[in-house]
């Protein structure tokens, strides 16, 4: 194996800025990432940077399936002004709170 392999890049280290729930969408630089386990705060967790995963979506966002989303006051939705998420997995209507999103690291 080359010397200079570090991981496959499915994960990633960081520090929770606040207690943070497995599950919990995670901000790391400009990545969206899913906590893998429960974090205290200050503490180090890892996050999952790849998948297709239900995340909080905000209620009065519509998008279509394959659109890019982004990640704006814990929830996602299609503000570009947020952080870049990933694509749409599914459609998502109004009122719904639920988004699946496929996580994506490449800038949108």
């Amino acid at each position: 194996m080359a010397k200079n392999y570090v991981q496959d890049g499915e994960t990633i280290e960081f520090t929770a800025a606040a207690d943070v729930k497995s599950g919990d969408v995670v901000v790391v630089g400009e990545l969206v990432v899913v906590a893998i386990n429960d974090v205290a705060s200050g503490e180090m967790g890892v996050g999952h940077t790849a998948g297709v995963w239900d995340l909080p979506k905000a209620s009065a966002t519509t998008f279509d399936q394959g659109v890019s989303v982004y990640l704006k006051d814990d929830a996602i939705g299609v503000d570009n002004t947020g952080v870049y998420a990933g694509k749409a997995w599914r459609a998502a209507v109004n009122g719904e709170t639920v988004a699946t999103v496929k996580l994506d690291t490449k800038a949108a």
